[in-house]
């Protein structure tokens, strides 16, 4: 059986370039039932959070001063997901490239990390999405959950939510292959935060099993 992760992440910038600090995943048996859910803060290791980032993913500084860093996360993931076999699904390629990024500037060497990073491991589903409804250009998650008229939860620039979210639509989108979009339009002003992000209900890691 194969299991199915969902990764979303939180980048923040500093002068030369970004870091991740924030980290969420669901992961879902072949049949979309969920089997657990990760979430952690991770601690940059250039610069601080400034006020727009903190303003646009509600995370302090305060938040990722303690945290793991990168590689001790990954490898934390990597040990959750055992030996089972699995897909990993984001929205866009931006995530692996992202990590891949990092791996490289950090001077990564463990094998397991670089296994589970393979290109055969990872599954863009913005490009799966635009090309199965012939669309002319990519749409964000948020316009994609609009035109498949599911009702995201929680703050589209968390990364636990994210990974939910992309989780529901792709849930009802394998299990409804003729499934046609509807037409949507964006908001005229951005999604309001909702008061508690799932982000910040997870102050250090949170593994959770059903």
């Amino acid at each position: 059986m194969k299991s199915i992760l969902f990764i979303g992440q939180n980048l923040y910038s500093y002068k030369y370039a970004t870091e991740t600090i924030q980290i969420g995943a669901v992961l879902l048996d072949d049949s979309f039932k969920r089997i657990g859910t990760l979430c952690q803060y991770l601690h940059p290791e250039h610069g601080v959070i400034d006020y727009f980032i903190e303003n646009l993913t509600g995370i302090k500084n305060s938040q990722v001063k303690n945290a793991p860093k990168l590689e001790e996360v990954l490898l934390h993931m990597i040990d959750w997901l055992g030996e089972r076999d699995y897909k990993i699904y984001a929205w866009s390629e931006s995530d692996r490239d992202q990590l891949l990024h990092e791996i490289k500037a950090k001077n990564m060497t463990d094998e397991r990390i670089h296994a589970f990073m393979k290109a055969e491991n990872w599954i863009d589903y913005q490009d799966v999405f635009t090309k199965r409804f012939e669309l002319s250009q990519q749409l964000s998650l948020e316009e994609a959950l609009g035109r498949v008229e599911i009702e995201p939860e929680g703050n589209f620039h968390d990364g636990l939510d994210d990974a939910v979210n992309t989780g529901y639509l792709i849930e009802k989108l394998e299990l409804n292959p003729e499934y046609q979009l509807v037409s949507y339009e964006m908001p005229d002003k951005p999604s309001e935060r909702l008061s508690s992000t799932l982000g910040e209900l997870f102050a250090g890691l949170d593994l959770r099993f059903t």
